[in-house]
């Protein structure tokens, strides 16, 4: 079980299974595999799914949950980068694309950094389609991450859920190589977990705003884009 301490309202991982080059990472809640029902759970599958509604959902909750951390950690926004995960298809980041998008409004948000061309990478096959662990590193092995150089001090890694944290090592791992006085952290919506493998993780440390918040997106899009 990899374990998680609270910090302004984040799940926030030490270590994940995979933690190579990461100093820290956070997500706001579990992504439970057997529990899809539980209330977010259900709203990162729509979210996964590329339902519009959830992503302005995730996307009002990362607006100010992402401030709250860097104030938190006391990082001067000014020398933090913001810089999205790569989609398994992509060489570089779509801006259009959901993760591309929120982190560049996270980074408006807060007065950090952004780029989408920091990251390249080579087209692999879907991680989540492989079932064991030796057969996602074997294709992750593929990717071949590569970072161009940042002037920042504090790297943020966008991505929309964390599993193991081998995709997220890998992009650390590549900024360091570039940026080897950088500290590299992972941002995410969830953390992916079992309950067989997790034993009764519940998702009670979310503050009750960031589930208010998720509501407000969802009926924000609804209002901008309602039919007449």
């Amino acid at each position: 079980m990899v374990y998680f301490n609270k910090i302004a309202g984040w799940m926030g991982f030490p270590h994940l299974s995979v933690s190579l080059g990461l100093t820290y990472s956070f997500t706001i809640a579990y992504k439970l595999k057997d529990r899809p029902d539980e209330k977010w759970t259900a709203w990162f599958i729509r979210f996964k799914d590329k339902n519009n509604k959830a992503e302005w959902g995730a996307a009002t909750v990362l607006y100010d949950a992402a401030p709250t951390l860097i104030k938190h950690l006391g990082i001067d926004p000014k020398r933090a980068s913001f810089i999205p995960a790569l989609s398994s298809k992509e060489t570089k980041a779509d801006p259009s694309r959901s993760i591309p998008w929120i982190t560049k409004e996270c980074a408006k948000t807060v007065g950090a950094q952004y780029s989408d061309s920091i990251l390249s990478k080579n087209v692999h096959q879907k991680i989540h389609t492989i079932y064991s662990a030796e057969g996602r590193s074997a294709e992750l092995d593929k990717a071949k991450y590569q970072s161009a150089k940042i002037d920042a001090d504090h790297v943020f890694v966008f991505d929309d859920f964390i599993t193991r944290g081998d995709t997220l090592s890998r992009i650390a791992l590549a900024v360091l190589a570039a940026n080897p006085k950088c500290k590299v952290y992972g941002i995410a919506l969830a953390k992916a977990e079992s309950v067989a493998y997790c034993p009764n993780p519940e998702n009670d440390h979310v503050p009750a705003r960031w589930d208010t918040l998720w509501g407000l997106g969802e009926r924000e899009h609804d209002a901008k884009f309602k039919k007449d």
